[in-house]
């Protein structure tokens, strides 16, 4: 059965880079998904979830703004954060949350709205992937 070869980098470091069966992304036209063969593509991703699958295993992260290309059966997602769902502290995640609705409220410059618009967006998204996943 053929495969993906999925490689995550940020910023930082190359956090993931491993063969998978789909992967599932939100872009600006809405969700899509992934599987072997994809035609080449290369599209902006959005604030959400992404649902990596391998075998009978299902890997969920957060990611923010970025980049995802397809060409010759390799995914490459190049975005400013990706954290494993395992990984979100929902804590800390919910009061970054309300400090950027309260900063939004407020009088801000277009590059203070734009930024802080993106922390609010990254929080929802980690929200949203931590809640939809928590153990029931």
């Amino acid at each position: 059965m053929s495969q993906l070869n999925l490689k995550i980098v940020t910023p930082d470091s190359e956090i993931f880079n491993e063969t998978v069966d789909a992967v599932n992304a939100f872009t600006e036209q809405g969700e899509i998904g992934i599987l072997p063969n994809h035609i080449n593509l290369m599209t902006k991703l959005t604030p959400g979830e992404l649902k990596i699958k391998k075998g009978n295993k299902l890997t969920y992260m957060a990611t923010g703004d970025g980049f995802l290309q397809v060409s010759d059966n390799t995914v490459t997602i190049m975005t400013d954060m990706a954290v494993d769902e395992d990984l979100i502290n929902e804590k800390a995640v919910e009061e970054a949350k309300k400090r950027a609705q309260q900063a939004l409220e407020q009088k801000l410059s277009d590059e203070e709205y734009a930024q802080t618009l993106s922390v609010l967006e990254k929080s929802l998204a980690q929200l949203k992937v931590k809640r939809r996943h928590r153990v029931r």
